[in-house]
């Protein structure tokens, strides 16, 4: 094997002494920390390219004080909706040169906790988080050695003052269960999700108002809390089917919940919509395909992680205030599962 192979790699010294120039003119070229007179500087660009030379992030790190890294905090990067926030994340931070650490906590304190550890220890310029927990209060943020963060998808006392962005859960909610109600179905129950979550809460809320609006009676056993998983959503709709008097539609809080709903009326011979009505919260590529196409509220997400991405850019740039709180509304999607068209 030739020694070409083991070939150092190029340092800032090498640079320097190529083009003629002093190691800190060529940092400031790199770090844009002065002002380099414009012949110079594309000389140093020139000679970068030649030797193919890159800058170590930790030592560019220690003269910006930046390292170009914004974690992302999130339940589950395999749920469509939290892969498309991030794709939204990565829209806007890749065309500023910023690379994406992508934290799962599985709606768990612990990992989440282990993981804000170990984005602030690997100096990340800010966070995005749809937090799991609601121990993100003022003074845990102060001591998150001052980097800015957004939130995204979940509210909670103590970020009254935090940007954050997300969907009007409670209007969305709403507009699904009055596609039911006006569709002529009266025993509706729910599949109400992880309540420890503001988006499940206002979810729930929004079905209520309007059941109450109509005068429409809810049973608390037609009320199912529960993880959010696709097993979760397979034995809650098994409870509720299993029931003497059991709903004839169900409202589904969550993508993951409405799969396992599907799979569930499927083991059991229950065909949708003649059994049972489903109307699901989050749009997703199988709902259009499954058997039926399931009707969906639709979520801006792409938008709501471009929009969280725009916000801490702004911070990181010097805005100290931007806007707290961007509510984005809902979009009712009609497919066959309620077995009519408005």
């Amino acid at each position: 094997m030739s020694n070409s192979h083991f070939m150092k790699r190029p340092s800032i010294k090498d640079v320097a002494f190529k083009a003629g120039v002093s190691k800190s003119t060529v940092s400031h070229v790199i770090n844009g920390t002065r002002f380099v007179e414009d012949g110079t500087k594309q000389q140093v660009l020139q000679v970068i390219e030649e030797l193919g030379y890159r800058p170590s992030v930790i030592a560019r790190s220690l003269t910006t004080n930046r390292t170009q890294l914004i974690g992302v905090i999130v339940s589950d990067s395999s749920n469509n909706f939290f892969g498309e926030l991030i794709r939204g994340i990565e829209n806007i931070f890749g065309k500023a040169n910023y690379g994406l650490v992508v934290c799962n906590t599985d709606e768990t304190l612990e990992r989440e906790e282990y993981y804000l550890n170990l984005l602030l220890g690997q100096q990340v310029d800010g966070i995005i988080a749809a937090a799991a927990s609601q121990q993100w209060d003022a003074l845990r943020l102060a001591e998150m050695k001052h980097k800015p963060v957004v939130f995204v998808d979940r509210e909670f006392e103590g970020i009254a003052e935090r940007p954050y962005v997300g969907s009007n859960n409670y209007g969305g909610a709403y507009l699904g269960t009055k596609h039911l109600i006006d569709g002529g179905y009266r025993e509706i129950g729910i599949l109400a999700g992880f309540q420890r979550l503001s988006s499940m809460r206002d979810r729930l809320a929004g079905f209520r108002q309007a059941l109450a609006e109509h005068k429409i009676p809810l049973p608390d056993a037609w009320i199912e809390v529960s993880p959010l998983s696709i097993e979760a959503g397979q034995e809650a709709t098994l409870r509720l089917m299993s029931q003497a008097d059991r709903p004839r539609a169900l409202f589904i809080n969550n993508n993951l919940l409405s799969l396992g709903t599907l799979l569930a009326l499927a083991s059991l011979g229950l065909r949708c919509p003649e059994d049972v009505a489903l109307v699901g919260f989050d749009d997703h590529p199988w709902a259009a395909v499954s058997n039926p196409p399931l009707t969906v509220i639709r979520q801006p997400t792409l938008t709501i992680g471009e929009t969280a991405a725009h916000l801490l850019l702004d911070m990181l740039n010097g805005d100290e205030t931007p806007r707290s709180k961007h509510l984005f509304n809902c979009e009712l999607v009609i497919r066959a599962s309620c077995g009519y068209k408005r």
